[in-house]
């Protein structure tokens, strides 16, 4: 068994790992997930109001309600989401702008004015809505559903802007013009060919079609990766391929989630919290919050195994020191401590757990035993398990089930714990021996 997983492991590193690797560094991709790390924060702020807004207990929205004296608990409510709707309803702006300035940044271009170019061109191809007080663009345009036309837009008019530029049609001002007056003269060329470009497109979109860059990106992009992304299907081969990566040492996290996936859960979070706004039921399952705090649990199970069973020297230590930790979803100190990482014995744990995990919650709010995320409380990704379960469901029952989870993927991984412990211990024997007859 010891031989198959070695040649195994030879051949996936051999071919995957460079694959993988280029993936992870390739630069726009890059830039992607650096926006959407960028909005992270202001999506917790957010969040920390919606949950004061929201918290799911009559008596608490009955005692601020009385205490206010105010008619009912819709008017403080409205209030408290004032930061939401600076936040997360205009998100695709956030992720425009960090995901522009990072990609701007790789190419040593001017970052600035490359950055206020994208923010042009995306507002250029938003369709505004005119009615008796004037002009004003939907808050849908700019929110969580224009996700993936801010990437799009952010990749393409920084890539337009930086070619013109190399290829020096630029405005040139003499030696003597300050810096911060001849950068934006200079930018005026790149950044006019590429607005110019997406108001073309506007146009040619709104003769043939009837329609807007918006819609048809998200019909055309948009759909087909929400369909694939927001099915239990879809989000279990994503993590297989993360923990994978995560076999041979690459963060597969980076690549897989942060990189490519967060995107499709944002907007399906996104829909949850307008939902759950609103008064009605989450729609989608999957979600980022379902992802962040029911499908993730899979790793912590050896830590708790290690606590369990382990009784060699070197994996109660690593059980001591990993624990506090990965309490808080560090996952380092386990991942390099025990090695889980290129471990043979700890393969298939390690690659299905996660997954495992994802199943049965799944199935759990499928069938009603679990509320659904209500998409108000978007959490650091160092809470804990238990309270995050409670905070993202707004139920006792999110808590139980991360419990039930904790406890699954424990039993998983406590065979192949025991079977590594086994080998310590007879090495740590060896060893003592030596020593005495040393």
């Amino acid at each position: 068994m010891k031989e198959f997983f070695k040649k195994f492991s030879e051949v996936l590193e051999s071919k995957l790992m460079p694959v993988a690797d280029k993936i992870g560094k390739q630069r726009h991709l890059a830039a992607v997930k650096d926006g959407m790390l960028a909005y992270v924060p202001f999506t917790i702020i957010a969040s920390v109001f919606l949950i004061i807004a929201y918290i799911p207990i009559p008596a608490y929205e009955n005692f601020i309600t009385s205490i206010l004296n105010v008619e009912n608990a819709g008017v403080w409510q409205g209030k408290l989401i004032y930061v939401s709707n600076a936040t997360m309803d205009v998100g695709a702006l956030y992720v425009l702008i960090a995901a522009t300035y990072s990609l701007a940044k790789y190419y040593n271009t001017d970052k600035l004015q490359a950055t206020l170019t994208s923010l042009a061109a995306f507002l250029v191809v938003t369709p505004y809505v005119f009615g008796d007080n004037g002009g004003n663009i939907p808050m849908t345009k700019v929110g969580a559903q224009a996700m993936f036309l801010a990437i799009i837009v952010s990749i393409v008019s920084v890539e337009v802007y930086r070619k013109i530029e190399q290829k020096g049609i630029v405005i040139k001002m003499p030696a003597a013009v300050p810096p911060a007056v001849a950068k934006p003269f200079a930018s005026i060329i790149p950044a006019f060919i590429s607005i110019t470009l997406f108001y073309i497109v506007r146009l040619i979109l709104e003769i043939t079609m009837s329609s807007d860059l918006f819609t048809v990106i998200n019909t055309i992009v948009g759909k087909p990766l929400l369909l694939l992304g927001g099915t239990l299907p879809g989000m279990v081969i994503a993590l297989l391929f993360e923990q994978l990566l995560w076999f041979f040492g690459i963060h597969g996290g980076a690549i897989v989630s942060q990189g490519a996936m967060n995107p499709i859960w944002t907007v399906l979070e996104d829909a949850n919290r307008v939902a759950s706004i609103a008064g009605e039921v989450p729609p989608n399952i999957i979600s980022l919050s379902f992802r962040n705090s029911f499908a993730s649990i899979g790793v912590i199970g050896a830590i708790i195994a290690l606590v369990i069973v382990a009784k060699s020297k070197q994996y109660r230590e690593v059980g001591k020191i990993a624990a506090v930790p990965y309490a808080f979803n560090i996952g380092e100190p386990t991942l390099f401590g025990i090695p889980l990482m290129l471990n043979p014995i700890y393969f298939i744990p390690l690659v299905i757990t996660p997954a495992v995990s994802t199943i049965i919650a799944y199935f759990a709010f499928v069938t009603n035993l679990v509320p659904l995320p209500t998409g108000l409380a978007q959490l650091p990704w160092t809470t804990p398990p238990i309270i995050s379960g409670y905070l993202v469901t707004g139920s006792i029952r999110g808590a139980l089930l991360q419990l039930v989870l904790l406890v699954t993927v424990t039993l998983i991984w406590i065979p192949f714990v025991k079977m590594a412990d086994r080998g310590l211990c007879k090495e740590e024997a060896a060893f003592e021996a030596e020593k005495v007859l040393n």
